[in-house]
């Protein structure tokens, strides 16, 4: 499943980070031109407009604010929050087993942003009606929008908040058919509870220069590491509304890594030498009978890593743990977390993946999204449109850099009894599961596996 670039050790050192981006591509059904209402020659209004680089596109507008708009949390409340962010865990397991239950994904490393996907798709479901909009929430396990709408605001509000010790932020973007009238309701709540930009592209008669816009703000947004979401072929000249979410992330460790040395890598009945990085410090951990986890969080203990390594080498072992993989279980493995002082070794690795989202959707519940019988209410001149497809692209780097501020604060959570007993051995060469996660929400930001680093 992976239509990017092959999966390669780092062997140059750098802060270690996490990247992540999805985007949404609404496309009308058919391409009849009377869908489009022809009078509608006036844009999207109270949209900020520059002079674009891109000629083609003189006559479009583009909100290039390089900072995310407050959304309104003003309605949110602590258990609205949790609802929001169950959803959000639950979709994520939902997907990494879609995920894993694909034949080209057997021995393929998985790694996407339930976050990212949940965002962009919020502001979709916004817009759904009748059975559309009961198939998304059913796929997604979205709350009702009362709920939903302000406490994914308090989310996005969160995650954007600016922190001396990690950089987190995540952007929502509608780019709408030039000279149609939008759903003004649609747009508000697009606006008020997603923080999204609104922008108006000419589609139908530059099409290339409108994928152009799109990818170079992405771009930007992810730090040039994705920088072509939309391929030469995802926007069409029926296209009507684009929507786009990234997600950027990177963080020091908290303790870094003391080196790293080149060890074998187990992949079942495989085996490759890898960049495998060590250090010995103190970490949230538990184990039971089948697997280890351990914690390793970022510079100031916000977010963390946390790794699922079955003990067995053997591909049954993980294939249980993607079968069996809950919401409540992770629920529990963090919960049962205890510090101790563990010998860690990690292999470093870089995955960089795209997914058919159109095609794992529709297994997952969600046909009607993608056919001519779709009903959303984006345009005020009611055209029927239709997903065309969604695209989705993660990357994660991870290696063994952090600070000496990260390693020195580090030293405080260290347990007195640690020095009293011997510490765990916690060596990943063989395939795990990890996600990384908002310690205060245990919002699931990132969820991967590793079978081949």
């Amino acid at each position: 499943m992976n239509n990017h670039k092959p999966i390669k050790s780092i062997t140059n050192k750098h802060i270690v980070g996490s990247l992540a981006l999805s985007g949404l591509l609404l496309a009308i059904t058919g391409c009849n031109n009377s869908l489009v209402n022809n009078k509608a020659t006036q844009p999207v209004t109270n949209i900020p407009s520059l002079p674009d680089k891109n000629k083609d596109q003189s006559d479009s507008k583009v909100d290039s604010k390089d900072v995310p708009n407050t959304a309104d949390d003003s309605t949110s409340t602590p258990e609205g929050i949790n609802t929001v962010v169950n959803a959000n865990n639950q979709f994520a397991v939902a997907m990494y087993q879609q995920l894993n239950g694909q034949s080209k994904q057997v021995d393929a490393n998985v790694f996407f942003s339930p976050y990212s996907l949940t965002s962009a798709v919020a502001m979709l479901y916004a817009a759904a009606e009748g059975d559309t909009k009961a198939q998304i929430q059913k796929t997604f396990y979205y709350p009702s929008l009362p709920i939903l709408n302000p406490n994914s605001a308090a989310l996005y509000n969160q995650f954007n908040k600016p922190s001396p010790n990690y950089k987190l932020n995540t952007i929502n973007d509608l780019w709408l058919q030039k000279g149609r009238i939008p759903n003004q309701a649609y747009v508000d709540t697009v606006k008020r509870y997603y923080g999204g930009q609104i922008n108006t592209l000419d589609f139908k008669n530059n099409t290339e220069a409108s994928r152009q816009v799109i990818n170079d703000k992405i771009a930007k947004h992810t730090n040039q590491m994705i920088p072509e979401l939309l391929s030469k072929d995802s926007i069409k000249t029926n296209t009507s509304a684009v929507l786009t979410n990234a997600v950027y992330f990177k963080a020091d460790w908290r303790s870094r890594f003391w080196g790293s040395v080149i060890k074998p890598f187990y992949h079942y009945e495989d085996k490759k030498m890898v960049t495998m990085m060590y250090q010995s410090s103190s970490f949230g951990y538990s184990e039971n009978d089948q697997l280890q986890v351990v914690e390793l969080p970022y510079k100031g203990n916000e977010l963390s890593m946390l790794v699922i390594l079955p003990k067995s080498k053997t591909r049954s072992a993980m294939q249980k743990l993607v079968k069996e993989l809950t919401s409540e279980q992770i629920k529990q493995w963090t919960g049962a977390l205890k510090t101790k002082e563990v010998n860690l070794k990690l292999p470093m690795f870089k995955i960089d993946e795209g997914y058919p989202m159109r095609t794992l959707l529709t297994d997952m519940g969600m046909p009607s999204v993608f056919g001519s019988q779709a009903k959303f209410n984006v345009f005020k001149d009611s055209s029927p449109i239709a997903i065309d497809d969604i695209h989705h692209q993660a990357v994660i780097d991870v290696n063994e850099i952090g600070t000496e501020a990260a390693a020195a604060t580090g030293v405080v959570a260290v347990d007195i009894s640690g020095s009293m007993v011997p510490p765990v051995e916690f060596e990943a060469d063989h395939p795990f599961m990890f996600m990384i996660k908002d310690n205060k929400t245990d919002a699931i930001l990132f969820l991967g596996q590793v079978n081949k680093p």
